[in-house]
């Protein structure tokens, strides 16, 4: 056990010798096994070690416009990313909060480009934002859609997400 453990310790330093070093074995007078590049007398022998690991890391894909390997493609820089409102489910129903409702989206966006938010086709941010995240002010009851589009920085619409409908009902009141 003892002899594994000074083989353990020893292990990143001899990973710090040329590979062509040899590694020895000997026990002292107190029977303690040591290990060493140096041979201390001719009672050490050599030992034999497994070879080191290695790794390599996998190919990089070629970017050259004639590469076909890859069946898989990059988005293109012009090509909109997806985007899909993630809360509120599709025809959830929400319980009156103060007439706010709060939207989620799931989309990554490139740079230069940002987020308007619509409420029943009412654009409700003056501003694109990098937020997926919006917080609708005064919505009243009723059946509202909601969406969200991804912008250019010059307001160029690249593509929308699916309206989600949502019901908005007066609180439960219990006595």
């Amino acid at each position: 056990m003892r002899a594994l453990l000074t083989v353990l310790l020893l292990l990143p330093l001899l990973s710090l010798t040329p590979a062509s070093a040899e590694v020895y074995r000997w026990t002292d007078a107190k029977g303690v096994t040591h290990y060493g590049d140096k041979a201390p007398s001719d009672q050490a022998k050599p030992v034999q070690l497994p070879p080191l690991q290695t790794y390599s890391p996998p190919p990089v894909p070629s970017t050259s416009p004639n590469s076909t390997a890859s069946a898989e493609k990059p988005a293109e820089a012009g090509t909109p990313p997806p985007i899909r409102i993630t809360s509120p489910a599709q025809d959830e129903t929400i319980r009156e909060a103060g007439k706010q409702l709060s939207v989620s989206v799931d989309v990554a966006l490139r740079q230069g480009q940002g987020l308007l938010y619509f409420l029943d086709g009412v654009q409700q941010n003056k501003v694109a934002t990098v937020s997926t995240a919006f917080l609708f002010e005064a919505v009243e009851r009723g059946e509202h859609s909601i969406t969200a589009a991804v912008v250019t920085a010059e307001g160029k619409e690249l593509i929308r997400a699916a309206p989600v409908t949502v019901n908005i009902k007066p609180p439960i009141v219990l006595r």
